[in-house]
């Protein structure tokens, strides 16, 4: 009897050693198993989940997108892209031919005197004294043409370069020659225009208002004040011709003030005791001052 009960004792604590050791065994299987489920968790898993979320997001922007574009009257058809280039087309085109315009101004500002040689063909004039000698007979040429149709010149009016004895280099030749050009622009507009009496004044000034230095890589201002003086029907004319000049004039404003004259010099208006005649009802008789602010564009070449 006591044989039996020590193999069953013997039987019941070999069964309880197998499960104690399986079971010892099995919590380190599932601590490795857990560990490696949470590196595959941090390693593979939200990494993918991140970006099936953001592929997500951008699928559904996407979708957005094209609900609203369906949603548009006016699909961007073969028909609309083919519109659009030909616009695009013809804008080129006009671009090119405003380009072309400024560049026939600025090739007149840039340009510098043309002479006949001895065998009668025009050339340019490479010679600094030779240079001189022309722009010196230019000059004398523009003073008589305003004295022959009888258009006053106030004190200084033209200012010309004067370097007396001395032979100018290019580096003033070609600032001289620019300004040149605007002096004599200037006078073709008053020897053109009948309604103007005096040329009072042309000022070269150091800087002007509405010039935008953040455009100085493409061009740059020759500031200018002009002042005339004509009747009074006459300042549209002036500004149309100031405008369709050559010279690429920039009118930055314009001042207009009265002389208390008026075109019949056997009449005139003092301040206090205006003398009534025929004429004096008729605003084309009076004359007037305009000073015009402008600058000319002188483009980078």
């Amino acid at each position: 009897m006591n044989t039996i009960r020590n193999i069953n004792f013997s039987h019941v604590r070999k069964i309880c050693y197998g499960i104690s050791t399986r079971v010892l065994n099995f919590w380190p299987v599932i601590g490795m198993g857990f560990l490696t489920f949470l590196i595959l968790l941090f390693v593979f898993i939200f990494p993918l989940s991140n970006k099936c979320d953001k592929t997500f997001k951008n699928m559904k922007d996407l979708f957005t997108a094209l609900e609203k574009y369906a949603a548009k009257k006016d699909l961007y058809n073969e028909s609309w892209i083919a519109s659009k280039g030909q616009e695009a087309e013809v804008y080129n085109k006009e671009i090119e031919k405003c380009r072309s315009f400024l560049k026939e101004k600025d090739d007149h500002l840039e340009s510098v005197f043309m002479i006949q040689d001895t065998e009668e063909r025009v050339i340019k004039v490479e010679d600094e004294a030779l240079w001189k000698n022309e722009y010196e007979k230019r000059i004398s040429a523009l003073l008589t043409k305003l004295e022959t149709n009888h258009i006053a010149i106030g004190d200084g009016a033209l200012p010309f370069q004067n370097w007396g004895q001395v032979i100018p280099t290019w580096e003033n030749i070609l600032s001289a020659q620019k300004k040149f050009w605007i002096i004599e622009a200037i006078v073709n507009i008053v020897l053109n225009n009948h309604k103007i009496t005096k040329l009072e004044k042309i000022t070269f000034k150091e800087s002007c208002c509405s010039y935008d230095p953040a455009f100085a890589h493409i061009y740059s201002a020759i500031p200018i004040t002009m002042r005339f003086e004509l009747q009074a029907d006459g300042i549209q004319f002036l500004l149309h011709d100031v405008l369709k000049s050559p010279i690429p004039f920039i009118i930055e404003g314009f001042n207009i003030s009265s002389t208390n004259k008026i075109s019949n010099p056997d009449f005139s208006i003092e301040n206090n005791n205006p003398v009534h005649v025929e004429t004096s009802n008729n605003v084309s008789n009076f004359i007037t001052d305009i000073t015009i602010d402008a600058y000319i564009i002188d483009y980078k070449t």
